[in-house]
């Protein structure tokens, strides 16, 4: 149970916050705080175990409707000087035939 790699582990000491999120983390955050989001409009969300899912959530309504979400967190490109320019994500052809909403979340400069 759990990852057996040692590098992955972030340890954070009590009363200290880290400065910046790395990729993973700002991906769990993004994908919990969609789950957070979605039950306060009611829905049951259920999140996927695998890691190579085309979906990350899936929100059932009390009528019924089915939703299947791709959660994806916002990045920008580094290497524009003048503004922040965003790196747009589409869906894949599996998840275009399966029906898969993607969701975008921006953390801003986390």
């Amino acid at each position: 149970m759990g990852n057996s790699n040692h590098k992955s582990k972030q340890s954070i000491k009590p009363g200290i916050k880290p400065t910046k999120l790395n990729r993973s983390l700002k991906g769990v955050v993004s994908e919990y705080q969609c789950c957070v989001d979605f039950s306060k409009q009611g829905k049951w969300v259920f999140k996927a175990i695998d890691p190579q899912s085309p979906c990350d959530l899936i929100t059932l309504d009390v009528d019924g409707k089915i939703d299947l979400i791709d959660v994806k967190t916002n990045t920008y490109r580094k290497n524009v000087k003048s503004y922040r320019r965003k790196i747009w994500r589409i869906p894949t052809a599996k998840q275009k035939k399966l029906g898969i909403k993607i969701l975008m979340v921006d953390h801003g400069n986390d």
